[in-house]
C-alpha cells in the first residue's frame, strides 16, 4: 500500500528508449540508484520509471546514442499539472465548493410548535438576542441544549422549550405554563380550618364568620359558614373569603464545620482541532497544558454539506484552571448560615400570600463537624380551606 502511494505522489511514466545501446541504459541505472519496472522488449526497450528520474535521463541517453520518448504518465505531478493549465475551471470549483459549504451550515429556518402568537413573539425576541437568526453560520452558534436551557430561563411563561437542530432548520417545540383555572363552587359551602392556628384577620366575602381574631382554631374547626339567615329565613350559600391565621413550623439544618471543594480560578487557555475522520489536528493552542489542576469543557460543531454531515468538525476545548480550597467556619458562623439556609428553606415552601412573622433558634448542638440547628417559625397564611355542605349539615 505504502508503495502505491508513493508512485502516486511522485507520479511516474512509461516510456520507450530507442538507439542500438539501448542496453546500457539499464545498467546506468542500476549503477546510479534508478529505479524501473516493467521491463520488456520488443522493436524497443520499453520501462516504467518515477518522473523526477526520468528529468535525469536526457543527456546521459544523448551520450549512448539513444532517445526515449514518454508513453503514459500518472500520478499526482501531473493532475496538479493539468489543474493548473484548467486554473479558471478549477478556481470556479472552489469557489462552488466553498458556497455550498458555507450554505450547508447557516441557519436557513427557525420553526417554532406550541405557543400561542404572544409567547412565539416572545420566544424569537430572545433567541435573537442570543444570535439565533437566519444567516448565521451554525458553528458559530451555542449548542442546542445550551440554546435549550437560557431560553428556557429566559421565559417564564413556558414549563419547557425543546430545541433540535435538523439540517439548517432549527425546531423549538414550546410546552406553555397552563394555570389552573378557580373553579367557581357551584353548591353551597363551608370554610374550615386546614391547620391548627391563632386567627390573625380575615377576608369574608360571603358567609357567617364563626370565630373571633386571637382565637385559638383546630384543624377542621368551623371558621365561615355557608349557612347565612336565622330561624326560617335561613339559607345556604357558597362561603367564600381569606382567614389568615398563625401557624407555627419547625425546620432542622445541618452546616459543615469544614468542607473542601474545587473551584475554577478563572485563568483557562482554549485549543481548537479539526477533527478529520475522528482525528484531532491541532490547528491553535499548541503546547502541554501547565495547569496542576483543571477542567476540560469541550464544545464540537459539526460541518455538513447539502444534506450531508461531513466527517469533519470543528472542536473548541476549553482549559479551565482549578484549584481546591478548604472552607471552615467558627460554630459562629455555621450558626449563621444554617439559620439563612433554614430562612431561604422556609421562604420556599409558603404559599404566594404567606409571610414569616418571626424565626428564633431553638437550639444548636456540634456533632461530627457538623453545627445542627432547629428553628422555630411563626407563619402568617390562609389556613382556610372548602368543605361542601351536604344534605342538613
Amino acid at each position: 500500500m505504502t508503495k502505491i502511494w508513493t508512485k502516486y505522489l511522485r507520479g511516474t511514466v512509461k516510456i520507450t528508449v530507442e538507439g542500438e545501446h539501448a542496453e546500457k541504459f539499464l545498467n546506468y541505472c542500476l549503477n546510479n540508484d534508478i529505479q524501473i519496472w516493467e521491463v520488456s522488449r520488443k522493436e524497443h526497450l520499453v520501462l516504467n520509471m518515477y518522473t523526477d528520474d526520468a528529468l535525469k535521463i536526457r543527456v546521459p541517453l544523448r551520450q549512448m546514442g539513444c532517445k526515449f520518448k514518454v508513453m503514459t504518465r500518472r500520478g499526482a505531478p501531473f493532475i496538479v499539472q493539468r489543474m493548473i493549465s484548467r486554473s479558471g475551471f478549477v478556481a470556479g470549483l472552489g469557489i462552488f465548493l466553498v458556497l455550498v459549504f458555507l450554505l450547508s451550515n447557516m441557519v436557513w429556518n427557525i420553526e417554532v410548535t406550541g405557543a400561542d402568537p404572544k409567547t412565539e413573539h416572545h420566544l424569537r425576541k430572545v433567541i435573537n438576542e442570543m444570535g439565533i437568526k437566519k444567516g448565521k453560520l451554525l458553528f458559530r452558534l451555542p449548542d442546542p441544549r445550551e440554546i435549550q436551557y437560557l431560553a428556557t430561563e429566559k421565559m417564564d411563561e413556558v414549563t419547557w422549550i425543546g430545541v433540535t437542530l435538523e439540517g439548517t432548520t432549527f425546531h423549538f417545540k414550546v410546552v406553555q405554563k397552563e394555570l389552573p383555572e378557580k373553579i367557581e363552587s357551584l353548591g353551597p359551602q363551608n370554610l374550615i380550618a386546614k391547620k391548627k392556628a391563632f386567627v390573625t384577620n380575615m377576608f369574608v366575602e360571603q358567609g357567617q364568620v364563626k370565630v373571633e381574631r386571637n382565637q385559638l382554631v383546630q384543624k377542621g374547626e368551623l371558621l365561615v359558614s355557608g349557612n347565612i339567615g336565622k330561624d326560617k329565613n335561613v339559607r345556604t350559600v357558597a362561603a367564600k373569603g381569606k382567614v389568615f391565621g398563625e401557624v407555627w413550623y419547625r425546620t432542622d439544618v445541618s452546616v459543615p464545620l469544614k468542607t473542601t471543594f474545587n473551584t475554577l480560578t478563572g485563568n483557562h487557555n482554549d485549543k481548537h482541532f479539526v477533527s478529520l475522520f475522528g482525528w484531532n489536528v491541532p490547528v491553535w493552542g499548541f503546547g502541554k497544558v501547565e495547569y496542576k489542576e483543571f477542567e476540560v469543557m469541550e464544545d464540537v460543531k459539526n460541518f455538513r454539506m447539502l444534506k450531508w454531515e461531513l466527517p469533519i468538525s470543528y472542536i473548541k476545548k476549553g482549559i479551565h484552571e482549578s484549584e481546591s480550597v478548604s472552607r471552615e467556619y467558627t460554630a459562629k458562623k455555621a450558626v449563621e448560615i444554617a439559620k439563612q439556609m433554614a430562612d431561604e428553606e422556609m421562604e420556599s415552601h409558603l404559599e404566594e400570600d404567606a409571610s414569616i412573622k418571626s424565626g428564633k433558634i431553638l437550639h444548636h448542638t456540634i456533632d461530627n463537624g457538623k453545627v445542627n440547628v432547629s428553628m422555630y417559625y411563626k407563619v402568617i397564611e390562609n389556613i382556610a380551606e372548602e368543605q361542601p355542605i351536604v344534605g342538613g349539615d
